[in-house]
């Protein structure tokens, strides 16, 4: 059985009413039940004399709803009224508050749902004391707030030691994990906060879990799926459908008709699965850090952005340290001493972290984490390491990725409107000549064909910046002399 809450007036609205699937195991002794909804709420026994609605297990500072228990199996029995917190604060009746109950779902995406609720038990993640421990552990300095490099090297950690299974090391599944808590706040900073740790966690597991789906489908390994993977994988995993039926969900999830569903597009379309009246806008991947920062500082004082920059930007800051960057990687003495500044303990790789710590402290206009994610992530592609560090002979390549896709990040911003992290022709040509590209109209028509392989007229902006490194950092991709 599922329980659907309706009729909550409180200005958590779309977080508690709703479809509560079941929790999967019992909670004090009673049944207990987790909603769809993107931040997760529950809705338990307390163990004592209520059923509760909460944003966590047994976390009465977080309580929006709670009735009575009139000795029943399940909140839907009880007489009630409910209460719940008005905007001031106070406890009251609330009878508007429906608690009916409705067939549970047997979609496999909501059943990985619950798996994910159960591995978070049996990993001790529901545990509040266990959650401290790993949140020190996270939040080194005691600001309250953690950055995506942080966050990483914590999941590198667990999963080395052995505490976690290999695969939540999972990068693009950790950065959708880590944009998709920044949301849930609606700040849109760019800072995991003490009070989004058990949602963090949750969307490190979910994100993790969906990545080893996508890479099953995706059965040529090229972080695409196309039409006939979709309509094979879809098949592999149980979810029977007509030929023509997935020809026409593939095509509604590849809304652009590119020919390709990404990660991203894969995950917004479990969620529609699960959650189909969510809100559209919390789909759109962060892209900008322009106004982050704003409310961290409000909520914890400039201490809580000592070490995390954000700065207006504008093109004359850009080419001045692009000029830099491009000596550098031609000074051969400039790019050891630079190398020895981001390599400290001399071990001759660096981790995701240690590269955000080095951004921070010498190049402030390049603390972007979007971009710092990509630039990392191509790096180790590009460099075909598999140990997800970065290399001493890599050192030029990661350079020069970092500065390009900050560069053009800001520079896309100014023309993506939809932030689909897509590029047409035109958009190509116009990065182009604001980057400082000099090209002909029939020339730039031909560079963009050469990176569109499968000519269907868009290309994906990881594949223009690795395209704008290589023609205008081509010293980069050597490698390092001392290897």
């Amino acid at each position: 059985m599922a329980i659907q809450v309706s009729g909550y007036q409180g200005k958590e609205l779309h977080a508690v009413n709703g479809v509560y699937e079941p929790l999967g195991y019992a909670h004090n002794g009673r049944a207990a039940w987790v909603s769809r909804a993107v931040a997760p709420v529950y809705l338990f026994h307390s163990g004592k004399t209520r059923w509760v609605i909460t944003k966590s297990l047994d976390d009465a500072g977080r309580c929006y709803a709670f009735v009575n228990d009139d000795g029943t199996d399940n909140p839907t029995t009880c007489r009630g009224p409910w209460q719940s917190c008005d905007q001031s604060g106070q406890w009251r009746a609330d009878g508007n508050i429906r608690t009916v109950p409705v067939s549970a779902s047997t979609d496999m995406f909501v059943k990985l749902r619950q798996t994910v609720e159960a591995e978070l038990r049996d990993f001790g993640l529901f545990d509040n004391n266990k959650l401290k421990q790993v949140w020190r552990s996270l939040d080194k300095n005691g600001n309250k707030v953690v950055s995506l490099a942080e966050i990483d090297s914590l999941v590198v950690d667990m999963t080395k030691a052995g505490t976690w299974p290999s695969w939540i090391n999972c990068k693009p599944a950790l950065q959708r994990a880590y944009q998709k808590t920044t949301k849930l706040d609606g700040n849109d900073d760019d800072w995991v906060e003490k009070e989004e740790f058990h949602a963090l966690l949750l969307n490190i597991f979910w994100f993790a879990h969906l990545h080893q789906i996508y890479d099953q489908i995706d059965t040529n390994d090229d972080a695409k799926i196309s039409q006939a993977e979709f309509i094979a994988g879809m098949n592999a995993l149980g979810l029977t459908m007509t030929h023509d039926d997935a020809a026409q969900e593939f095509n509604r999830i590849d809304a652009d008709h590119h020919g390709a569903v990404l990660f991203v597009e894969f995950c917004c379309y479990v969620r529609g699965r699960i959650n189909p009246d969510h809100d559209p806008h919390f789909d759109k991947d962060m892209v900008s850090g322009e106004t982050s920062g704003t409310t961290v500082r409000k909520e914890h004082g400039d201490k809580a952005t000592s070490s995390h920059c954000v700065v207006k930007k504008n093109l004359g800051q850009f080419d001045a340290l692009e000029k830099k960057i491009k000596d550098t990687c031609k000074d051969d003495a400039k790019i050891k001493k630079l190398w020895k500044s981001l390599d400290f303990n001399g071990n001759n790789v660096v981790s995701l972290a240690e590269i955000d710590k080095f951004v921070i402290e010498n190049y402030e206009i390049l603390n972007h984490k979007p971009a710092l994610m990509r630039a990392y992530k191509r790096t180790i592609q590009v460099k075909n390491e598999r140990d997800e560090f970065v290399h001493k002979k890599d050192f030029k390549c990661l350079l020069a990725n970092l500065f390009y896709f900050n560069k053009l990040f800001w520079l896309f911003d100014q023309v993506d409107e939809d932030r689909d992290r897509r590029m047409t022709v035109a958009e190509f040509k116009w990065c182009l000549s604001v980057a400082g590209v000099k090209t002909s109209d029939a020339k730039a028509q031909s560079e963009f064909k050469k990176i569109d392989k499968n000519g269907g007229g868009i290309i994906l902006f990881d594949e223009f910046c690795l395209y704008f490194v290589q023609k205008e950092c081509p010293a980069a991709m050597s490698e390092y002399i001392e290897k």
